[in-house]
């Protein structure tokens, strides 16, 4: 939320609270594509931020966002959609409606402003420090932005909020945290654990980088200590979204063995010659991951909305895919 940043807590507040809806249900489909749903003994996840913010913290995102479903869709038509798509900043009606135009039967959002918890028992140093004017303290007043997308049932669910005193700066005034979708996949007896989440920013949170990473350090921890706790450690796992782990050393520290056993797509396997520089700008930016443990193999990496360009005309991330051999 890089805007945010330009405006006083309370306009940007305000803002966001008259143009964000509330986490609304499931979309259906328009029409069925069951005919397009693959059994294949493969699985493909999509990991996009589609900067799903709303007017004037960002401009012409309607538009923008109904041309990302409309490629999606396009995608389907020619039976190269992904299985799971893992949407981030998925904000407004408009960028949850990407489901329903790209044809996803089964959509889980992630966690809303109610999921957030309300109390700390002993407050520490850092959460004595937060800065209203910033964002902090004030509570979310917006939703995760997390959205997962399925051709897959999703059988089972999961959702965590990180608290007050693990966020920093603007960010806290989103319900940023972790969803779980456990999804039928086709030909195993065991559904797949597929995780979405979005986690703090570093100089667009609005407060000092030391301040912004200490957040971070503590929404990794919470996140791998509630991954532990929800997927069996034998279990396949997908942990996908935007970690805003760039260069930073300090981040790259903290992220590192973030699954036990885990391996992250970008940095294992390769795409196709016309998308090495879509595949190069995103290893570079260090922020949009997917990383997986357990019986799947990754076979190739596909940057399917990429122009050859390393930018993305409809948003400011790179969206890709990973595709997996189910063993």
């Amino acid at each position: 939320m890089k805007s945010l940043t330009k405006m006083s807590l309370a306009t940007a507040a305000a803002v966001v609270v008259l143009n964000l809806s509330k986490p609304s249900p499931a979309a259906a489909p328009e029409r069925p594509f069951a005919s397009s749903v693959r059994d294949d003994g493969t699985l493909s996840v999509m990991t996009y931020n589609v900067k799903g913010l709303p007017f004037p913290l960002a401009y012409g995102r309607a538009e923008a966002l109904g041309e990302i479903g409309n490629r999606l869709r396009k995608l389907r038509r020619e039976g190269r959609q992904p299985d799971v798509i893992l949407l981030q900043e998925a904000f407004i009606p408009e960028a949850k409606a990407i489901a329903r135009r790209a044809g996803y039967a089964h959509v889980l959002l992630g966690p809303g402003v109610k999921d957030a918890p309300r109390d700390v028992a002993q407050p520490d140093t850092f959460v004595q420090n937060a800065s209203w004017s910033r964002g902090e303290a004030v509570g979310p007043q917006v939703d995760s932005g997390l959205v997962i997308l399925s051709d897959h049932p999703i059988v089972k669910a999961s959702r965590m909020v990180f608290p007050e005193a693990m966020c920093a700066g603007f960010d806290c005034l989103a319900s940023k945290g972790v969803v779980i979708a456990w999804i039928a996949v086709p030909g195993r007896a065991e559904p797949v654990a597929v995780a979405d989440t979005h986690l703090n920013s570093r100089k667009a949170s609005g407060v000092p980088v030391a301040r912004a990473n200490v957040a971070f350090t503590r929404q990794v921890e919470a996140m791998r200590t509630f991954l532990r706790r929800q997927v069996d450690p034998h279990a396949d796992l997908i942990l996908g979204g935007d970690f805003n782990i760039g260069g930073d050393a300090e981040r790259i520290a903290a992220t590192r063995e973030l699954i036990a056993g885990g391996q992250d797509a970008a940095e294992t396997a390769d795409g196709p010659p016309d998308q090495q520089r879509d595949l190069a700008a995103i290893r570079e930016r260090n922020k949009d991951k997917l990383y997986h443990r357990g019986l799947l193999r990754l076979r190739s990496l596909e940057v399917p909305l990429g122009e050859g360009t390393g930018k993305d005309a409809f948003s400011d991330h790179l969206g890709y895919v990973a595709h997996y051999k189910l063993s």
